[in-house]
């Protein structure tokens, strides 16, 4: 009699403890979905934008582009060198846009490389209200290398993806789909999509992160489908494409250690990859090595300034402080490219390129 108490009261407790693992994951699935679709809103930029706009583009050759991309309009440019080298293919990182690489890709266009930047969907000049999320910029690479080369783009020039955070995953991802690829860069990336919001969630919620991983997975599955597990890794031991892993030692969004790429060295098993770490403080997070030290001093204490008029003014720094305070911002100074960063992107390639151009 008591052995059969004793076990009818365990189903209880065990149908009580499904029943609040059951509500637990319901309500985690929508709470994650609710500051997903958060985070992957379109973002509108701060007014003034002290990073780079197109007007620093002026005294180069380009031209605009669009093409389709899941009942969007996505829109770029090709930045025109003279007798080029090869056609890089450029992805930003999230929450921003092409204009915000500027520096990066026009110093690459003085090295002699043709450079198609684009904004992905909910960024920029591009449409949609959102990013879609993580696992979304190997497809659009996709998309952008199939435009480029069935419009004559590419010819029989060495095709390169480049990219940065979103985009350095994507652009190493999307090597698991995009064939005849001769050399990619990869800047502050991740290697899964999970594995970052998971990385991202452990920032706010410590280990209970952990708890939260079936519904990010199911989140983002729901969302990709059959593209939702795609790795960098994947993309990078595909092929033997030459590929430069690019990050920094102190970065807090893609963590060295941590979600990056460059933290799967064990994993990776094409014998073409080489792997550059900038370590330089106060140059050796997210994107700061991406400027020279003068250009990110001259940046810093630029923009301390436009936060003390927004503390004078809190209800909207006036127009003619405003252009006063533009009027005497230098954008090329706060904006000139790591020689470092240019230097070893351009080596890269000038060797790969040289050697493999295997895709033609």
């Amino acid at each position: 009699m008591a052995d059969s108490k004793r076990g009818t009261i365990w189903k209880r407790v065990a149908i009580v403890a499904a029943i609040l693992v059951a509500v637990f994951f319901v309500a985690s699935f929508f709470l994650d979905k609710n500051e997903l679709d958060k985070t992957f809103a379109r973002v509108t930029p701060d007014s003034p934008r002290l990073l780079p706009t197109e007007e620093l583009a002026a005294a180069y050759e380009s031209e605009p582009v669009e093409f389709q991309f899941q009942g969007a309009t996505l829109r770029g440019y090709v930045y025109k060198a003279d007798h080029p080298k090869g056609f890089i293919v450029f992805r930003h990182g999230i929450t921003s846009e092409h204009a915000d690489y500027l520096a990066l890709i026009l110093a690459m266009v003085d090295r002699g490389w043709t450079v198609f930047a684009y904004d992905a969907i909910g960024c920029g000049t591009s449409d949609g209200d959102n990013v879609k999320g993580m696992a979304q910029s190997p497809l659009d690479i996709a998309a952008a290398v199939e435009y480029a080369r069935e419009n004559g783009m590419v010819g029989d020039l060495p095709l390169v993806l480049w990219g940065h955070s979103w985009g350095g995953y994507g652009v190493a991802a999307a090597m698991d789909i995009v064939s005849d690829v001769d050399a990619c860069v990869t800047m502050s990336g991740y290697n899964s999509p999970v594995g970052v919001l998971m990385e991202f969630t452990g920032r706010f919620v410590g280990p209970l992160a952990v708890t939260q991983f079936p519904t990010m997975w199911l989140n983002n599955k729901l969302a990709f489908g059959a593209d939702a597990d795609r790795t960098a890794v994947d993309g990078i031991n595909k092929a033997a494409t030459p590929v430069l892993v690019i990050h920094g030692t102190d970065d807090k969004v893609v963590e060295y250690a941590g979600s990056s790429i460059i933290a799967q060295r064990d994993r990776i098993t094409n014998g073409n990859v080489q792997y550059l770490s900038f370590d330089e403080p106060g140059r050796n997070g997210h994107n700061s090595y991406f400027y020279s030290a003068e250009a990110n001093e001259y940046l810093n204490e630029k923009a301390a300034e436009l936060e003390k008029l927004k503390e004078q003014f809190p209800d909207g720094v006036p127009d003619e402080v405003l252009a006063s305070f533009m009027g005497d911002f230098d954008s090329a100074r706060a904006n000139a490219a790591n020689p470092e960063l240019i230097d070893a992107i351009d080596t890269f390639l000038a060797e790969q390129c040289k050697l493999g151009g295997t895709s033609r």
